[in-house]
């Protein structure tokens, strides 16, 4: 290349550019910093190419400085020495950095480090680089300064340039064979910065006027902070950790990309009722203090993870495969830090837990089924408080029930594989069963019966309970339209609404088109709701049941003292009965409660409400109910829950129960 010979206005078009890529690049860093943009490896990365970029482009900047200088003295020239020997350095730091992190961010990171073949695409050229820099020092054969006490750059310094513009090679083509990982515009745009970075470079060879590489690399920098590291759609701020977006992404790229990992997936699942309790701002301390300690823990354990934070109480660690030891101490810590009281403000809070470590592609083959398990792993792990190992729960038939719920409701709804079951009621006032309780079954034809306690709320977490409501609404009109229930002697059948019907826009045409198909008087039905389903959505709610009720459709409220019961709802709502639940029944031989369970039954009666009593197994507890005047009884003392021939049966042989 010669003796540098630039003429001052070149230099000033330089310095200018140097210095609009210095301002951005700092701009970038300080923005990443101040919104805690540093944690994982895709964004330690990215730091550390920003940092680079900007030293590099002080380095440029500071060496262009000294080149404005006439006569410059000898000193001065040996200062522009050792500037590019500090540029060409992070050049080559920052090209191979920028080929690390688009490794990272696709996820073959794991194949660069384990295939050989990959490790050799990177490290020789990387370990050339520095063998060229090193050797200079002692040579001379790429820059020196000559006998002149002159700044030389020599032809050999093409060398650095052409490992420089392999690096650039290597991530076009990196980023083209995984390019439906970014999406087509996304694809597109890094392509293109990275070939006009090529030419920049290459304009940067071949002219010494010309300094522009610094300005497309702050370029690229600023294109890759806009279009893949998106900060504001990848961090949960409050929380201080990745979002639910990174972790989809982040899946995305581990199955497509074959990486074994670790996943330990964390869910405190009395997070919807601590929010109601503690008020917004008191919960948002609590998920910042609980993402403090699992950060905490694994540093202690000496993890360097992707730690995420998935919402509702959820949180996920992923790990590549060789830290599993790692990942499982910090899961026992956490684990163990769950099961003590959490200090908010004055409040002590007790955290519900669950804890579960699974290895991928061996326990989850796929993406969307890893993705399903985050949602609802909590609800198919046994109620342990350590660290539970999917493989070793994997093959018993509560988890496998468990795990197949979607599946087993959608094949009982194809198969119709649903069946009501009746429970009478016995009215304390005509001695006899004059109403019965209907209740969904399935049976499975692989698993056989499956608790209702299992699908009704993998059914309403999924949507499918709007077509098994469907299905109980049109079974129960059916059985009250038939002979058979004109014979029972019953006189109504208790329907019980799910929350999501409950806020079903169209549930009073539903009910009342199917009553109207069988034949069914308003009187003949008897609607149960829940204080949940109340207070879910209350507005939607009151206008179903005013609709319900305005056609003579009376209604119960189910499970009453088992949640935060409002009398005031109470007494609003147009309810007939009260269900006291089984949890009171259970209750009764405590004094205090007994005290409890008597003023509740005498309050209720006195604004007119009947009393329904459920889970009554024994004739002393049916008494001390009768006693303090409970209408109607339900329980196991009178008989199961029966299918709807049996309970036929049951109801023709005992006409009189006294």
């Amino acid at each position: 290349m010669g003796e540098y010979s630039f003429s001052g206005g070149y230099i000033l078009i330089n310095l200018y550019f140097d210095g609009c890529a210095a301002f951005a690049t700092a701009t970038l860093v300080l923005a990443l910093i101040v919104r805690k943009l540093t944690k994982g490896r895709n964004n330690m990365l990215f730091l550390a190419l920003c940092v680079m970029i900007l030293l590099m482009t002080l380095a440029d900047r500071r060496s262009l400085s000294y080149e404005r200088i006439s006569n410059i003295p000898a000193f001065l020239e040996f200062y522009r020495y050792i500037f590019k020997y500090a540029y060409y350095s992070l050049l080559g730091l920052t090209t191979t950095t920028l080929y690390l992190y688009l490794c990272s961010y696709i996820g073959v990171w794991h194949r660069v480090k384990d295939a050989e073949y990959m490790l050799l695409w990177w490290a020789v050229p990387t370990g050339a680089y520095a063998v060229l820099l090193i050797q200079n020092i002692f040579s001379g054969n790429l820059f020196h300064i000559d006998s002149s006490e002159k700044y030389v750059e020599t032809g050999s310094i093409m060398a650095l340039y052409v490992i420089v513009l392999f690096f650039h090679a290597l991530s076009i083509l990196t980023v083209t064979m995984y390019r439906h990982l970014f999406g087509k515009s996304k694809f597109i745009l890094i392509d293109f910065m990275l070939i006009f970075n090529i030419a920049a470079l290459l304009i940067q060879t071949s002219s010494d006027r010309f300094r522009i590489s610094c300005f497309s690399y702050t370029l690229l920098a600023i294109s890759i902070a806009i279009i893949i590291q998106r900060p504001e759609e990848m961090m949960d701020y409050v929380v201080g950790l990745q979002n639910y977006n990174a972790f989809l992404h982040a899946v995305k790229t581990n199955f497509e990309s074959e990486a074994p990992k670790v996943y330990l997936f964390i869910r405190f699942v009395n997070s919807r009722s601590l929010r109601s309790s503690l008020g917004l701002d008191n919960y948002l301390v609590l998920l910042e203090n609980i993402s403090g300690k699992i950060e905490r823990m694994c540093r202690i354990s000496g993890l360097r993870s992707e730690n995420y934070y998935l919402n509702i109480g959820t949180f996920a660690i992923v790990g590549d495969i060789n830290k599993y030891e790692q990942i499982m101490d910090a899961g026992r810590v956490i684990a163990a830090y769950m099961l003590e009281p959490i200090k908010i403000k004055q409040m002590e809070i007790m955290l519900d837990a669950r804890v579960c470590l699974v290895e991928c592609p061996e326990d989850i083959s796929d993406e969307a089924s890893l993705i399903n398990f985050a949602k609802s792993f909590h609800h198919k792990l046994p109620e342990e408080r350590h660290v539970i190992v999917l493989s070793k729960i994997a093959k018993t038939k509560d988890f496998r029930i468990k795990s197949d719920m979607d599946m087993i409701i959608s094949r009982g709804i194809e198969n119709h594989s649903f069946e009501m079951y009746f429970q009478p009621i016995y009215s304390v006032k005509d001695d006899a069963y004059i109403s019965a309780e209907a209740l969904i079954r399935l049976k499975d034809e692989k698993y056989g019966f499956v608790s209702p306690a299992l699908f009704i709320p993998a059914a309403e977490e999924s949507g499918a309970i709007h077509e098994i409501g469907d299905y109980v609404i049109e079974e129960v009109c059916r059985f009250i339209g038939s002979e058979d229930f004109k014979n029972s002697g019953l006189q109504y059948v208790e329907l019980n609404l799910s929350v999501a019907q409950c806020i079903e826009a169209d549930l009073f045409e539903k009910i009342d088109g199917c009553m109207k198909k069988y034949g069914v008087r308003p009187d003949q039905i008897n609607l149960e709701i829940t204080e949940t389903a109340v207070d879910y959505d209350p507005e939607t709610t009151d206008r179903n049941i005013d609709k319900l009720a305005s056609v003579g459709i009376p209604f119960s409220l189910d499970d009453y003292g088992t949640g935060y019961s409002n009398i005031k709802r109470v007494v609003s709502l147009p309810l007939s009965i009260v269900k006291l639940d089984k949890l009171l029944v259970d209750e009764m031989d405590k004094p205090l409660m007994w005290i409890v369970i008597s003023n509740t039954v005498r309050m209720l009666k006195r604004i007119n409400k009947k009393i329904l009593v459920e889970g009554i197994e024994d004739k002393r507890a049916l008494y001390k109910f009768i006693e303090i005047g409970c209408d109607y009884i339900q329980g196991y003392y009178f008989s199961r829950p029966l299918p709807k021939q049996e309970f036929l049966k049951f109801l023709k042989d005992n006409r009189s129960v006294g």
